[in-house]
């Protein structure tokens, strides 16, 4: 039997149109479908596995089924007035509201120079960055927020209360690589947690999460059914409310605990909030003058003098962006259980699975 923590790498062609297969054969319509597995391949792709198919897929197919996630929704304008807009995304997939909402405050900024779209009745989105691409190609700053079930404590707390919160700012740049801050309010995001357990790993670093009685514990096991921890204690808690705040209080959106758990209640719709800004660098100044100083402050920021033991210095977005590049030209790694996982999805939807499409692509790439 194949180790369970043993890789095998897959073309991002190959995991995308998988991907597209389910989504379509549930109902997704084909449009719809391509920029999901456009989301979940690039998250694969930068390293981003907590938000790529092995995780998320098998719970879209089961949503969708019930009828908890909308594969056709009845997204609607609630209102728009002067740079702001309110949206209702009607329960469909979170990448295709998201989509939707931020190419709206993209079309705001033009006019008004910056664009503030609200999101109420939404679901799992997938990265944050994601949606950051649709500003940064108008030369615009971008930024998204999402809350997110109940899997962290407040400060000093030992039950959820808040989501992990994730909040990411995009910068566009001329030469170099966007500069993209992409994180979650907590010391690791949960999925990774489920993604060791998943694989077999028995111990989990300390520091990450703590159990059901409050005290910190190194199982992954324990940690699921506890909670993991805001970063920088009363710092990162504090960041998952403001996001809270913005993404549930403001939208009218679910918040905190009122949140439906994308995992354990799919009977029941998520009515996640998000919330989507778009900055027109030009209306400050040319935007080729704020490209080209950031990339100078790019350069600067990794020739600064290192720490001991410290090889090379990054900027935010750097790493994700250069895994990337390296899935492109090499494949994206995936666990025997992850494969084994999409085998069976792909029996139960009923399209070919990732191992004979992976033999069919090599095939025909055969030099």
């Amino acid at each position: 039997m194949a180790d369970e923590q043993e890789q095998r790498l897959f073309p991002l062609p190959v995991l995308h149109g998988f991907c597209c297969d389910v989504l379509t054969h549930v109902g997704v319509p084909a449009t719809d479908a391509t920029l999901v597995a456009d989301s979940l391949t690039q998250a694969d792709a930068a390293g981003q596995t907590g938000h790529g198919l092995v995780r998320l897929l098998p719970v879209y197919v089961r949503r969708l089924r019930q009828g908890t996630t909308k594969a056709v929704p009845q997204m609607r304008l609630i209102q728009q007035r002067g740079a702001t807009a309110v949206v209702d995304g009607g329960s469909g997939l979170g990448q295709v509201v998201g989509h939707w909402a931020m190419d709206i405050a993209v079309k705001l900024a033009r006019d008004n120079g910056v664009g503030l779209v609200a999101v109420r009745n939404s679901s799992h989105f997938g990265t944050a960055s994601f949606f950051l691409k649709q500003a940064l190609r108008e030369h615009m700053i971008g930024v998204a927020l999402t809350n997110a079930p109940s899997n962290m404590p407040p400060a000093g707390g030992k039950r959820p209360y808040f989501g992990t919160n994730p909040l990411c700012i995009g910068f566009p740049t001329s030469a170099e690589p966007p500069v993209i801050l992409d994180m979650s309010t907590s010391v690791v995001a949960r999925g990774k947690i489920v993604l060791m357990h998943l694989a077999g790993q028995k111990t989990i670093p300390e520091g990450w999460a703590i159990d059901e009685e409050g005290r910190p514990t190194t199982d992954p096991a324990a940690a699921l059914r506890g909670a993991v921890l805001p970063v920088g204690g009363y710092k990162g808690a504090g960041l998952a409310m403001a996001v809270d705040i913005l993404c549930g209080i403001l939208t009218g959106a679910a918040f905190g605990p009122h949140i439906v758990n994308l995992y354990d209640e799919g009977d029941r719709v998520q009515n996640l909030g998000h919330l989507f800004a778009a900055v027109s660098v030009s209306f400050f100044g040319p935007a080729e003058e704020f490209e080209t100083r950031l990339d100078q402050m790019v350069r600067e920021v990794r020739s600064q003098p290192r720490q001991p033991g410290v090889d090379r210095i990054y900027v935010p977005g750097e790493v994700e962006h250069e895994r990337a590049e390296k899935s492109a030209r090499e494949g994206v790694p995936m666990s025997e259980a992850g494969v084994r996982e999409m085998e069976q999805l792909a029996q139960r939807v009923g399209v070919a699975g990732l191992v004979s499409r992976l033999e069919q692509y090599m095939r025909g790439h055969a030099s």
